[in-house]
């Protein structure tokens, strides 16, 4: 089950980088619960089901242009993993750019994401999105 659930990760962060947010949509259970930091522009905290997922993505990619996710390394447990790496990308208003380290808790179950949590350095995403990074 690790191998799958390492899988399953691996490919919702290549869709991430290509902007499919359909692919995406297809990894994320219906019913799934994302948690996100606040700060972020585009983000309210919490979203729920695959219209809160539509929304959270779609107003992440208004902002931003450019974006990298390098994951350094998948730790599983089960149906539980943690990815740690690096956010990188540009913000299409300010042109301000970052590049801050995250942690990303994925829940699956039968091989969809029914829940996420994402941490990261939201101070550097902030200042550059105000164009003072």
């Amino acid at each position: 089950m690790s191998e799958q659930t390492a899988a399953v990760v691996e490919r919702l962060y290549e869709a991430l980088e290509k902007e499919d947010i359909e692919t995406v949509l297809e990894i994320f259970h219906p019913e799934v619960r994302i948690t996100t930091p606040p700060a972020l522009p585009w983000s309210t905290g919490y979203y729920e089901g695959h219209a809160g997922a539509a929304a959270y993505f779609t107003g992440a990619l208004q902002y931003l242009e450019e974006t990298t996710f390098k994951v350094q390394e998948i730790r599983v447990c089960g149906d539980w993993a943690a990815a740690v790496g690096d956010w990188s990308g540009r913000f299409r208003r300010s042109g301000g750019e970052f590049d801050v380290r995250f942690v990303h808790f994925w829940e699956l179950s039968e091989g969809r994401v029914v829940r996420t949590e994402g941490i990261s350095d939201t101070d550097g995403i902030v200042r550059a999105y105000q164009g003072t990074a």
